[in-house]
């Protein structure tokens, strides 16, 4: 099962983000749960966080993108 029907079927966790990497295409390669945000947004290179919700339209689309 992946991490796009995990999200669909369980409830939405307040404060947990996740970052996404993606490739020269735009294709998503890696999608990472962030454990600690308020630590990791203070770090230099830190990446766009997105929150369960905002994670689960953008693999949606993404799904969409690569399906049609």
């Amino acid at each position: 099962m992946g991490l796009r029907n995990t999200l669909k079927r369980n409830k939405t966790v307040r404060g947990r983000r996740w970052v996404i990497k993606r490739n020269e295409q735009d294709d998503i390669t890696e999608v990472k749960m962030i454990f600690k945000p308020e630590e990791y947004i203070t770090f230099k290179n830190s990446k766009k966080m997105y929150g369960d919700k905002a994670l689960l339209k953008i693999l949606d689309n993404e799904y969409e993108k690569n399906n049609s």
